[in-house]
C-alpha cells in the first residue's frame, strides 16, 4: 500500500508540468505581437558622481571595516541540500 501511495505521489510530480501547459481544445488563442503594444525604452540617467561620493562617504564613516577579513568558519546547510538529506531519511525509512 506505501509503494503505491509512494508512486503514485511520484507520478503526480512527473505529470505537474505537463498538465500545466495542457490547453482546451477549439480555444482561441491571440498572437502576442497582436496584444502587446510597442514602447520604445528610454535608459534612466546614471548618477555615478553621486553614488561614488555616497560610498567614500560610507567608507570614511567606518574605517574599521576595512580591516575585515571573511572566512570565519562555519558550515552553512542551504534548503536544497535540507531537502534531499529529509528525502533520503524517508525513502530509508519506508524501504
Amino acid at each position: 500500500m506505501k509503494r503505491f501511495a509512494i508512486a503514485t505521489l511520484l507520478a503526480a510530480f512527473v505529470c505537474a508540468p505537463s498538465l500545466g501547459w495542457a490547453e482546451t481544445p477549439g480555444a482561441r488563442s491571440t498572437a502576442v505581437g497582436d496584444t502587446i503594444a510597442r514602447q520604445s525604452a528610454v535608459p534612466a540617467p546614471v548618477e555615478s558622481r553621486g553614488e561614488a561620493d555616497d560610498y567614500a562617504a560610507r567608507e570614511a564613516a567606518a574605517p574599521a571595516l576595512g580591516a575585515f577579513a571573511g572566512g570565519g568558519g562555519g558550515i552553512y546547510i542551504g534548503g536544497s541540500a535540507l531537502v534531499v538529506i529529509l528525502l533520503v531519511i524517508i525513502i530509508v525509512i519506508l524501504v
